[in-house]
């Protein structure tokens, strides 16, 4: 099929000809993939971004993210495509099959990801954002916290974010006054704004996992004293359920000038003093940790 998006000749020659991507093939943990199965995911993305993400373009625009009572809601039009896309497994493509994803080739995955790009970027950035986010949890978390929040984000049944930036903490990430005290049970409280928050809230997902920045009480300043903590929107019960709200609430949405379908959401961890959230890794380890993330974005 034809499509006014991405030249997918160019993508096949940059692919087989300038990369040789059929090298990997050889042996290893890509030895089950062939050319035939590359020619089909680019097919299969091509039929994604064209009959499902791309009608969502202008209409998303046009619908945007609306923001009352304290909820938020992404544009109507994503939900149906956004079903299909985690269904089809476009969202964890590149993970491995251990932990739930199909384990493709990055220069394969990145290839299909043009075409989702192009169709609509703010659609895509949900997705994006909790592979990210559940990545981060792959890596560096435990086996229970990795059946507690990452299976069921990488089934998309679940959101996630990065939330590092403050309202006086931009570009100098390590000024961020975001707390973490600790608890008996040895979880911790977390108060602080985050602002910026790509995907920060929306009703696509049932739950939203957060990895946050904050600096435990009695840590140094600066970069070197921040830690990075998994704090759910709606806390997460021990057989996995649903519990009560965990003290995130939204502030905000931001009025941009493009990309109107993705919620940027001004994010307030703690005005109840009842936002818990888990060490990820290890105490003042938060900022290498997060840049895994970082770079992927």
């Amino acid at each position: 099929m034809s499509n006014g998006l991405v030249n997918i000749r160019d993508q096949k020659f940059v692919l087989f000809e300038q990369l040789g991507v059929d090298k990997l093939f050889a042996k290893g943990k890509y030895q089950d993939y062939t050319v035939e199965d590359v020619n089909m995911l680019l097919g299969e993305a091509e039929k994604m971004a064209v009959n499902e993400i791309l009608p969502t373009y202008s209409l998303g625009d046009q619908q945007g993210c609306t923001f009352e009572d304290g909820q938020v809601k992404a544009p109507p039009c994503f939900h149906e495509p956004y079903k299909k896309f985690c269904e089809a497994g476009w969202n964890v493509a590149y993970r491995s099959p251990e932990a739930g994803g199909q384990g493709m080739p990055l220069s394969v995955f990145y290839a299909c990801a043009e075409l989702f790009n192009a169709a609509n970027f703010p659609f895509v950035m949900y997705p994006g954002l909790t592979c990210g986010a559940g990545g981060l949890i792959e890596k560096y978390g435990t086996e229970a916290q990795q059946r507690k929040y990452m299976d069921k984000m990488y089934t998309g049944q679940w959101g996630g974010t990065m939330c590092l930036t403050e309202p006086g903490a931009g570009s100098d990430v390590g000024a961020l006054k975001t707390r973490a005290k600790l608890l008996p049970d040895g979880s911790y409280q977390i108060t602080g704004t985050k602002c910026f928050i790509s995907s920060g809230d929306h009703d696509l997902t049932e739950n939203n996992i957060h990895a946050v920045l904050a600096r435990i009480e009695g840590d140094p300043p600066g970069t070197d004293g921040i830690s990075l903590f998994i704090v759910p929107k709606i806390k997460v019960n021990d057989d996995g359920s649903l519990g009560d709200p965990n003290d995130v609430l939204t502030g905000n949405i931001e009025h941009k000038m493009g990309i109107k379908g993705s919620a940027t959401c001004t994010l307030n961890f703690g005005e109840e003093e009842n936002c818990i959230g888990e060490l990820l890794g290890e105490e003042r380890a938060g900022m290498a940790i997060m840049f895994n993330m970082m770079n992927e974005a």
